[in-house]
């Protein structure tokens, strides 16, 4: 009677094989997550293309560029630039949800939103989301308790792209009078004022979502100072919306040297901690939640600093080496984190006069 016999592993043989998947694991991992960077990089691209475009189109019906807009008595809670935006990235639906002409919230900071423009607030826009940062898209945030906010959780859906207000340097962080970049409070920018050329100023620009808390506790890791900005009183020389003389008291203008401004910041006597929801709300014309600057460096490790909705504020991507920017002629490019602070200022600029370079 003939017997057949079925040969097994031996034990060394299987952990032979274990070890030779893990190996092999190891090496297609990297490649892997290579290649899911490379389309997320691409779809990031694409969705800047399409607000530059969007731009082009806004200016070519009202014959100026976005701005953020000030309601008689106040330049806080109304409508962002990329709220204008969205009958000109396929999203009229959303947009006929929205009246401009009435604010977003009462009361601030950041004030109640309107009954009718909860929904929209909190509807995820895909195009304003960077499929690389895989924060949460939505941010609760609670409103104040001046001027008829009630205190009052609401939901906003936030947004990585930003539109760029300029390099910040001495008061050019204060967006409610004219910056050197391409958008302020009620601002009249037509492309033919961007004498730097439009090929070497920058539209858009993205950056991190910040962290969820409105008031967290102070950062210790770089991704945490990355997503956290510092909090500065708001204490304006000025008492008139907008107002006639920029800046804070005791001084405050942002120097050349980031270092120098970090330092400044931290010891100044008007801060008072540290915020977060940087991006928070696509919807929401305050500045820290949908405008950056060029005053730090690419994905700078400094915090940002952010005013009663102004402030410095950076561009930070998680795409390894850069980030995106679109320009005022549509194109769009990847701007390493290694560019002479400069250059990188110099895009921020309509009409500095600079001459860029090759980056």
């Amino acid at each position: 009677m003939n017997r057949t016999i079925h040969k097994g592993f031996t034990l060394i043989e299987l952990l032979v094989v274990v070890a030779i998947i893990a190996i092999l694991i190891g090496l297609l991992l990297p490649a892997v997550q290579k290649v899911r960077e490379a389309a997320a990089r691409t779809q990031c691209q694409n969705n800047l293309k399409q607000l530059g475009l969007a731009m082009h189109n806004y200016e070519n019906v009202q014959q100026r560029l976005p701005s953020y807009s000030s309601l008689p008595g106040s330049n806080a809670g109304n409508f962002s630039i990329q709220a204008r935006l969205l009958p000109y990235v396929e999203q009229e639906n959303l947009r006929n949800l929205l009246t401009f002409d009435v604010s977003l919230t009462v009361g601030c900071c950041p004030g109640d939103i309107r009954p009718q423009f909860i929904e929209p607030a909190k509807t995820v826009v895909r195009l304003f989301r960077c499929p690389s940062d895989r924060s949460p898209d939505t941010f609760v945030s609670r409103s104040g308790t001046r001027g008829g906010a009630t205190g009052t959780d609401f939901i906003y859906a936030g947004t990585n792209y930003h539109v760029n207000i300029g390099t910040a340097v001495g008061t050019n962080y204060d967006a409610r009078l004219p910056t050197d970049g391409i958008a302020w409070t009620n601002s009249f920018v037509r492309l033919t004022d961007i004498t730097d050329g439009t090929s070497n100023t920058s539209a858009f620009g993205e950056s991190l979502l910040g962290v969820q808390a409105q008031n967290p506790p102070a950062p210790t890791t770089d991704d945490e100072r990355k997503r956290t900005m510092m909090n500065i009183r708001c204490t304006w020389i000025s008492s008139t919306v907008p107002p006639t003389v920029p800046g804070l008291t005791a001084g405050y203008v942002v120097p050349y040297d980031p270092n120098a401004y970090y330092s400044m910041s931290l010891s100044s006597p008007l801060n008072r901690g540290w915020t977060g929801q940087r991006g928070a709300g696509w919807i929401n014309g305050r500045e820290y939640w949908t405008a950056y600057q060029h005053y730090l460096p690419p994905n700078s490790t400094i915090p940002d600093m952010q005013t009663c909705g102004n402030g410095v504020l950076g561009a930070r991507s998680n795409h390894p080496g850069g980030v995106n920017i679109c320009f005022c002629d549509g194109s769009v490019r990847f701007i390493r984190d290694s560019i002479h602070l400069d250059a990188w200022r110099a895009y921020a600029t309509r009409a500095g006069g600079e001459v860029v370079g090759d980056n």
